[in-house]
């Protein structure tokens, strides 16, 4: 059966009011999620956390829930044809908090050679975690030409580099979701699930409860392999976590 699991964006009303993402994964785990994915940006540098305390109570509160984590980096993979100086202190982090994933931006990394992918691949070897890259909301890392040159060239590179795959941020760059889906459905290693209004104007578009949105994503999740985790990326109100997470795991099942 496919993993299901929770990225702490769904309790962004607790982020953004300084609520540490180590008290939240408890809930995950309470709903009966395997996984968690935890998001830099609310340790490193965020308001009221110390990054250093974090880590360790993230740690923590992994093991005691008995959960997978994901962590995901909103930086670039690679960057002026080089991978991103800063990989072994995102790996270092991961590894620090027990995280077996971590994802990233796209950067340049269509047009990297090879080498340097290898080199990515063995960096991620030595600290014990599974690379993927994601297609984002920016012009950069977001458009469909964009992540399939990607994913084509980390393939021709025989590079591990896994993809996680958003199925809402298509809609930000006015991209058909069902198409990207059925284009790069072979590269899916993570599945992020997301559903949105769909409103013709870019500042129009919000994210919606699932069955709210345009996307008929129960037809496309029914696709992924067993090995594809699921996770759920959007803000959702405290007292609709359970059930939103009650319906995917319905359609998993």
């Amino acid at each position: 059966m496919t993993a299901l699991g929770i990225n702490t964006l769904v309790y962004l009303s607790d982020l953004a009011n300084g609520v540490p993402q180590s008290t939240l994964l408890p809930r995950i785990a309470d709903l009966g999620a395997g996984l968690a994915e935890v998001r830099r940006e609310y340790i490193v540098g965020a308001d009221g956390i110390d990054a250093d305390v974090e880590f360790d109570r993230i740690a923590a509160a992994r093991k005691a829930g008995g959960l997978d984590l994901f962590y995901s980096v909103p930086e670039v993979i690679t960057t002026e044809g080089a991978a991103n100086p800063e990989l072994a202190t995102y790996f270092a982090e991961a590894k620090r908090m027990g995280a077996k994933n971590v994802k990233l931006n796209q950067g340049d990394v269509k047009d990297v050679s090879a080498d340097v992918l290898h080199g990515i691949d063995a960096l991620a070897a030595e600290y014990g975690v599974s690379v993927t890259i994601e297609n984002d909301q920016t012009p950069e890392n977001g458009t469909f030409v964009c992540t399939a040159s990607s994913l084509e060239n980390i393939k021709d590179a025989g590079s591990a580099i896994g993809y996680t795959f958003d199925l809402g941020n298509w809609l930000w760059r006015d991209e058909d979701p069902d198409a990207a889906f059925a284009a790069l459905h072979g590269f899916i290693t993570v599945f992020h699930l997301k559903n949105a209004n769909g409103a013709r104007k870019r500042e129009d578009l919000a994210t919606t409860m699932l069955d709210d949105g345009v996307i008929d994503w129960r037809e496309l999740v029914a696709q992924l392999g067993d090995d594809v985790p699921v996770f759920l990326e959007f803000p959702i109100p405290a007292d609709r976590v359970a059930e939103q997470f009650d319906i995917v795991r319905a359609a998993l099942a």
